[in-house]
């Protein structure tokens, strides 16, 4: 028996009832987190900022749920099998929840982490899951982009890493690439978890939400969940000031299809954002060691980013607004380098 078809043995309560609070995995312990109001950071604002406190997931970040949802349906479709190697680019967040469910389910993991995002915490958290991992220099990359802070975006920082992916899903038939910034079920799982919990925690009641861009699947399946319950809610974008592709209609970058096409070209065909916010690198980092001095919330920077983007638009909204956005990460994996990185 492959490692990936272990099933454990139900057990049952000395009464003989199931055990009903034992779950039979911990991939099971995935999503349902909390919405935390703000109180301190907020500055006297007379409105509401929710918060989904996302780094609650099992290995610390939002991608759980992606990770899983993508892993499955590849499984059940069979472009998965035992055996198989499960790879992909990564800035840190997807690769560390594609192997922790991995980890779990059995499967070898391949990780390419671009250079200026591979922190020695995101790097050690996948090595530790037991994935191999290469880290790819993209300095001439970078340059060429004319960055003007040290933030990064995926759809430029992972294109190398990307390619490399291709290459090895080309030549090897048991590699999958999980392809997060195009695979549907990252949409579908925010569409059909993160958002319906957000519309279930609030009871419908909210005003706009609030989500940086990496890949674009948390905005995009949480903006379609909400905007199927409550057509007029806002949906607004954040993005790094220092690389501002989605605001531009992603017309500075060059679209080289199957590497950085996808959920992105989505987002802006479907016109789904009221406004696309940018945020430095500095000001996310000092809202994120905001959130843990003022509020105990122990988050990320674009978690840092999400809440002042949040602050922001309730401002323009006006008295009473409610507004919502995630925390995608937790802090742990910002210790060595602090960097807002979608």
């Amino acid at each position: 028996m492959q490692d990936s078809e272990f099933r454990p043995m139900r057990r049952s309560s000395l009464d003989g009832e199931p055990d009903m609070g034992i779950h039979d995995s911990i991939l099971d312990s995935i999503g349902n987190t909390p919405l935390v109001r703000l109180n301190r950071v907020i500055d006297g604002l007379d409105a509401e900022i929710l918060v989904k406190v996302e780094y609650l997931n099992p290995s610390g970040s939002i991608k759980d749920r992606i990770a899983v949802r993508m892993i499955n349906e590849a499984e059940r479709e069979g472009r998965l099998k035992p055996g198989y190697t499960i790879v992909e680019a990564t800035t840190g967040n997807t690769g560390a929840s594609l192997c922790f469910v991995g980890a779990a389910k059995g499967y070898k993991l391949r990780m390419f982490c671009p250079k200026l995002t591979a922190s020695p915490e995101r790097v050690q958290i996948m090595r530790m899951f037991g994935a191999e991992i290469e880290v790819v220099d993209t300095e001439e990359l970078l340059q060429m982009t004319e960055m003007k802070d040290s933030s990064a975006h995926g759809v430029v920082i992972e294109v190398i890493p990307r390619q490399k992916c291709l290459e090895l899903e080309q030549s090897d038939p048991t590699v999958w690439w999980a392809r997060q910034f195009s695979n549907p079920y990252n949409v579908i799982a925010h569409r059909e978890g993160t958002g319906q919990e957000i519309l279930q925690d609030t009871g419908g009641h909210l005003d706009a939400f609030i989500a940086s861009v990496g890949t674009g699947g948390t905005l995009l399946g949480v903006a379609q969940a909400l905007k199927a319950a409550k057509p007029e809610i806002q949906i607004h974008a954040v993005e790094p000031a220092a690389v501002p592709h989605l605001k531009s209609g992603l017309k500075d970058i060059p679209i080289i299809p199957g590497i950085n096409d996808g959920i992105l070209l989505d987002i802006v065909r479907e016109q789904i954002t009221d406004s696309i916010i940018s945020v430095t690198d500095q000001e996310a980092i000092n809202m994120a060691h905001r959130m843990a001095k003022q509020e105990g919330l122990f988050c990320g920077m674009s978690s840092g980013a999400n809440v002042l983007a949040a602050i922001q638009v309730a401002k323009e909204i006006g008295r009473g607004a409610r507004v919502v956005t995630v925390l995608p990460d937790n802090r742990y994996r910002y210790t060595s380098l602090e960097k807002y990185t979608t």
